[in-house]
């Protein structure tokens, strides 16, 4: 068995021009895995509106040629109709991609069991090649939310792979309940660019102090927070925050929060609030931002704050914690796992639904605590570094094709 293997990875989600941020933590896997491995992408993309929008992707975006120092991938997107039933447009897709096909894969990596599982599934028969699943999918959870035919095709998915890799134990747990065996579940995390998240340098990010720079400087703690997601209320709780932000700051006027993420044109209601508090100086609202933004507003923040309601594991944690921010968190999903209840040596967990009271006590702990930054960000290379998750999956494939 050669070392470097050839892995063809089918993404349910995956960015495009359609969705730009659409899977981009499956893109960052695959990234990953390049390093020890040959790839080939083939993404099933929706498309809505007419048809010559259609024919425009498929001519401009279909195929994309990447590199990563010597090694060379292809991304081919099957761009398909979104008005057709999905599991039909999404074999019709893959079967596209499967044109260009330069070599018969070892093994099938599919992430996220629908709507590309049984395409790949059955492109793997024909090549009497092993799959392995990784799962961010947070319907696990709540199997009611989803009609029955959709349970019906993810159990038959479930059932044939080779390993599932859910990005948590939390959802590894949950993927036992739809039939997964536990011997069959290796929990890989989501990975974080740490060369990208990093510490600001101590002096100054153009001539002004940020960061740890600043409270070194300023002998302040905690005073500029931030939070960062895709700003949907009913999964990320922005309204709760705001309410417990309100009075928090009201009392520290030094304190000021902000917001990453969302759609520009969807974050008016949360700015005509704020403004509405009298807090529109001081919480504000930037809209999406690149990755690379987001690593520059971590080094010039002092906390990163979470709501939610509903998580997996969000890569905004330990790419907080590469760039030596503590973060403060509800305690949902898989974040337990790396988050300690309580105040702990990378910042706070409070309870699943946290009251304004428990969020002002938790920032005036975290405000007074001293943080190690550079114990942060080992945490963070040493479990979601790039290497360390293409070590694991290296070690899942190894596994699969031996047995």
């Amino acid at each position: 068995m050669s070392d470097r293997l050839h892995v063809l990875h089918v993404a349910s989600w995956f960015p495009s021009e359609v969705h730009p941020s659409l899977g981009n933590f499956v893109e960052r896997h695959i990234d990953a895995i390049n390093t020890r491995h040959d790839a080939e992408v083939w993404a099933p993309i929706p498309v809505r509106g007419s048809t010559g929008q259609l024919h425009k992707m498929r001519a401009h975006n279909g195929e994309e040629r990447r590199t990563l120092g010597q090694v060379e991938w292809t991304v081919r997107r099957g761009y398909h109709e979104a008005t057709r039933p999905q599991l039909l447009g999404v074999a019709r897709s893959l079967a596209g991609c499967a044109g260009g096909m330069e070599r018969t894969p070892d093994l099938v990596h599919l992430h996220v069991a629908y709507p590309a599982g049984p395409a790949a599934l059955a492109w793997a028969k024909k090549w009497k090649v092993p799959v392995v699943l990784t799962e961010h999918w947070t319907a696990y959870h709540a199997p009611s939310s989803l009609p029955w035919w959709r349970r019906r095709v993810v159990k038959d998915v479930l059932r044939n792979v080779d390993a599932c890799c859910p990005v948590t134990s939390h959802l590894g747990r949950a993927m036992t309940q739809w039939g997964v065996p536990q011997e069959a579940i290796h929990v890989v995390p989501n990975v974080v660019d740490t060369q990208r998240f990093q510490p600001a340098p101590m002096e100054t990010l153009s001539g002004v102090p940020v960061g740890q720079a600043r409270r070194k400087m300023e002998g302040h703690g905690v005073e500029k927070l931030l939070h960062v997601s895709s700003m949907n209320d009913d999964q990320k709780n922005i309204s709760g925050l705001l309410e417990a932000l309100v009075p928090t700051l009201e009392k520290r006027p030094r304190w000021t929060a902000t917001f990453v993420g969302g759609e520009t044109a969807n974050l008016g209601t949360f700015q005509a609030w704020v403004k509405a508090k009298g807090m529109g100086e001081r919480i504000t609202f930037t809209g999406p931002l690149s990755s690379a933004e987001v690593a520059g507003q971590m080094q010039q923040h002092d906390v990163l704050m979470l709501n939610s309601r509903i998580e997996n594991f969000p890569c905004v944690l330990p790419e907080a914690w590469a760039t030596g921010l503590p973060v403060m968190s509800t305690d949902v999903g898989g974040i337990s796992e790396h988050l300690p209840k309580g105040l702990g040596p990378r910042g706070f967990l409070l309870g699943p639904q946290a009251s304004a009271e428990e969020w002002d006590a938790a920032w005036t702990q975290v405000a007074a605590a001293k943080w190690d930054v550079k114990a942060m960000r080992d945490y963070a290379s040493e479990h979601f570094s790039v290497a360390a998750v293409a070590r694991a999956y290296d070690q899942v494939y190894r596994q699969v094709l031996k047995a």
